[in-house]
């Protein structure tokens, strides 16, 4: 019977190591080769930390919980092709992608966390060849440029409180060929994406990429979507979810010499700490997760805020905090529902401050100096007054409070304070325009629950979009 495999991320390596096992492959012959593709590296010295072998099972035969930092880089040396960015220019190395993914212990979920790498953080101090660097802000994937994988580990456990147990880092090349071998990946697009600078020309709808055309879907930026790298990163999660997909399907298991070229391309980019870079605990990795499907992987982008100066991200403290506790705490991820205040039963809540309000006044009470008197008691609440004057008439009855679309929210705090008034919808009043009629009858103090979330902008509904998790079995187009 066909066995269901889990294939997340780089640790598509050690699902597939085990696959080849019992597919019935040399795999004594085979597990010295890709042993040997694997390069690793002791970070012990950059993180302060004694290295410990992975255990994979306890002395009670219990599996562990296991935390991995997955980083896909983007060094440029052996590249040829000038769309990946001159590699005279670029010279050093940067953490394109970072994941954190967490294994439970009892192997039912897995939680794949991405990290944006314009998040804008404090570096720790790393040392690196005998030499401190580090401790002064900069983007996050600064710490893979001036420390490698060791700093980048540091950092994370730093902004998180989680322990890295391991990690594990692709290259370009690594990368393109392990799509190469699975026959290329699956994706979806709801509109034709282009990126004349690495010619990737991909139509709406589903299309089946190979190594090359893939590495430029994953990396692509400014041409895409809207030029965030928070919507590549939902980008690069919907092909690893395809990527789980098409291993976990496409009868790789039952085809010996696919299954090998797949490993040997996975293993050969890689470059791991020594305990992921031992095949045998590898392969006891992968039998620990032969029994997780996709559905059980979730993929997620760590809460994040703007950081105001349009280029970067700060960590959400408050959101994020629920998260890696729940990973320090080995239980799936559930995103909080966002909490909505019950509103009393007599109205709604008020959600804007009197000082966040911009208003006109003119007088259609027929009373001298009734514009200017309104005026004055706005003014001590905290309201602008930017103009004031007569209205086209002055016999109006009721006081009118105008205002467009936009300013509905603002317009209820002024009739908060204008008992008996009116609202009308008008789209010509960009400037909240009080008219004030023969009914008028005097200012009240306005009070507004601070508790009261304001309306959501664009951009915080656009980050809840794509910090929603999904998991790997979702077909995703974007």
């Amino acid at each position: 019977m066909r066995q269901r495999w889990s294939r997340i991320l780089l640790s598509i390596a050690a699902a597939i190591v085990l696959a080849l096992s019992l597919t019935g492959v040399g795999i004594e012959v085979a597990s010295s080769r890709l042993e040997g593709n694997i390069t690793a590296v002791d970070i012990s010295a950059t993180t302060g930390r004694e290295h410990t072998p992975l255990q994979v099972v306890d002395d009670e035969g219990n599996y562990q919980a296991i935390n991995v930092l997955l980083m896909g880089s983007d060094s440029r040396e052996g590249q040829t092709s000038k769309q990946y960015g001159d590699p005279d220019i670029y010279t050093g190395e940067r953490s394109d992608t970072t994941i954190l993914l967490h294994l439970s212990a009892d192997r039912s979920f897995a939680t794949a966390v991405s990290i944006p790498r314009d998040t804008w953080v404090m570096l720790p101090e790393c040392e690196v060849d005998g030499e401190t660097v580090g401790a002064f802000e900069a983007k996050f994937n600064t710490a893979f440029e001036i420390g490698g994988p060791g700093c980048t580990v540091k950092l994370v456990e730093q902004m998180t409180g989680v322990k890295v147990d391991n990690f594990a880092v692709i290259d370009f090349e690594g990368f393109k060929n392990v799509v190469n071998a699975l026959g290329g990946v699956e994706v979806c697009l709801t509109e034709p994406a282009s990126d004349p600078s690495s010619d990737l020309e991909l139509p709406a709808g589903t299309s089946v990429v190979n190594g090359e055309q893939a590495l430029s879907f994953v990396r692509a930026r400014k041409t895409l979507s809207d030029g965030s790298d928070l919507s590549r990163i939902k980008r690069q999660q919907a092909f690893l979810s395809s990527m789980i997909r098409e291993a976990s399907s496409t009868g790789l298991l039952l085809n010996p010499v696919k299954l090998y070229s797949t490993l040997d391309a996975a293993t050969s980019g890689l470059t791991t700490d020594p305990g992921l870079a031992d095949i045998d605990v590898l392969r006891e990795l992968a039998l620990s997760v032969r029994g997780m499907a996709p559905g059980d992987i979730t993929f997620l982008t760590m809460p994040w805020v703007e950081r105001g100066d349009g280029e970067n991200v700060l960590v959400d403290e408050a959101g994020a905090a629920p998260l890696w506790q729940s990973i320090n705490d080995d239980i799936p991820w559930i995103k909080p529902k966002k909490s909505s205040p019950s509103p009393k039963p007599e109205a709604t809540k008020l959600a804007v401050q009197p000082d966040e309000v911009t208003v006109r006044i003119l007088n259609g009470s027929g009373v001298a100096g009734r514009a200017a008197e309104v005026a004055a008691a706005l003014e001590a609440q905290g309201f602008t007054v930017a103009e004031i004057g007569d209205a086209d008439r002055n016999d109006y009855a009721a006081t009118e409070i105008r205002h467009d679309a936009a300013s509905a929210e603002a317009a209820r705090t002024v009739l908060a304070a204008l008992p008996g008034a009116t609202t009308v919808a008008d789209d010509m009043a960009t400037t909240i325009t009080i008219v004030l009629g023969t009914a008028y009858a005097g200012v009240e103090s306005v009070v507004v629950d601070v508790n009261t979330p304001k309306p959501e902008t664009s951009s915080e509904r656009e980050a809840d979009q794509i910090t929603a998790p999904t998991t790997a079995d979702k077909v995703r187009c974007d």
